[in-house]
């Protein structure tokens, strides 16, 4: 066997391999969910609603390579389920528990769902929440473990309640929160009434905004809160308030740009708004919030894309 010919079969070889080990949707949840447990993978569980424009779209979407390649490199089983069946739609009700019946979620080798997505994505924002899930394990394996301590502390509740709602769990998030600000952690106020907010609640979100301590983070909020009552003008002035902190925002700086640019197209100020966007996107860190400008920009230039709002 000539050097060439050696080299050749290597590669044919490895290709193969790389395709052998590509991640698959299947297509049962039950049989998913114990293999996934059963291995000590985490599962991530796409619920779709055949026949729905928007769900048949994401569906045909789901083998897009920046989404695969997100869950290789994650380790993450794939399963597509049917959240028209009562029992798919129990589940739904139980992690995601908001929307209207499509999205996605992921559940650890233990069988919590640990972060949900509803609605419509576009692999990119699919993408890159994926891989914020696969890089957020270790600290939630910490969070969890401070939290589930008999003498856990409000400001441990906090942080753990606060990673939950970051990769979208509200109904673990919430009850945690709740009992960190009424412990004492008064910081989790603000994250209480954003967690309202996404999911559609903001006489809730009003109540808990209203004792959270006044700082640059609490705007962000407020300015979702104002975006969600569809206050886009006022949303706009409390999001470019909170931006005059940066260093005080963390990740929030992020999505204070995100719907500070969508705040500004609902108010027709699409130069403006533009700007902001394609400012985020430049970062180039592969955010969440990056992929959603993308969307909202695609958006922009043709209204007729589907929109979503997280």
């Amino acid at each position: 066997m000539t050097p060439r010919t050696a080299a050749l079969l290597l590669g044919a070889v490895s290709t193969l391999g790389a395709c052998a080990a590509a991640p698959e949707w299947q297509r049962q949840l039950l049989p998913a969910l114990s293999a996934a447990r059963d291995d000590g993978r985490e599962l991530v569980v796409y619920f779709a609603l055949p026949g729905r424009d928007a769900s048949d779209r994401m569906q045909a979407s789901l083998t897009d390579p920046r989404v695969l390649d997100a869950l290789g490199d994650g380790g993450f089983d794939a399963v597509i389920a049917d959240a028209t069946a009562e029992n798919v739609r129990r589940l739904y009700g139980e992690w995601v528990g908001f929307g209207e019946g499509m999205g996605v979620a992921v559940v650890d080798a233990a069988g919590r769902c640990y972060a949900t997505r509803p609605g419509p994505q576009d692999p990119p924002e699919l993408a890159a929440w994926l891989r914020k899930c696969a890089a957020s394990r270790a600290a939630l394996a910490a969070l969890r473990a401070k939290a589930g301590d008999a003498e856990a502390r409000p400001r441990d509740l906090h942080a753990f309640g606060a990673l939950l709602l970051e990769l979208g769990c509200r109904n673990v998030a919430e009850p945690l929160l709740t009992e960190a600000a009424l412990g004492g952690a008064v910081e989790a106020c603000h994250e209480l009434a954003r967690s309202f907010a996404l999911g559609g609640n903001v006489t809730q979100a009003r109540r808990w905004l209203k004792p959270a301590p006044d700082t640059p983070r609490k705007l962000v909020t407020e300015g979702y809160v104002l975006f969600k009552e569809r206050r886009h003008g006022d949303a706009v002035k409390v999001l470019e308030r909170a931006l005059q902190q940066p260093a005080q925002l963390g990740a929030d700086r992020q999505r204070a740009l995100l719907f500070l640019g969508k705040a500004l197209h609902e108010e027709r100020r699409d130069d403006e708004a533009r700007r902001v966007l394609e400012g985020l996107i430049a970062e180039g860190t592969d955010s969440t919030f990056e992929a959603a400008a993308r969307h909202t920009l695609g958006h922009m230039l043709d209204p007729s894309q589907e929109d979503h709002t997280h």
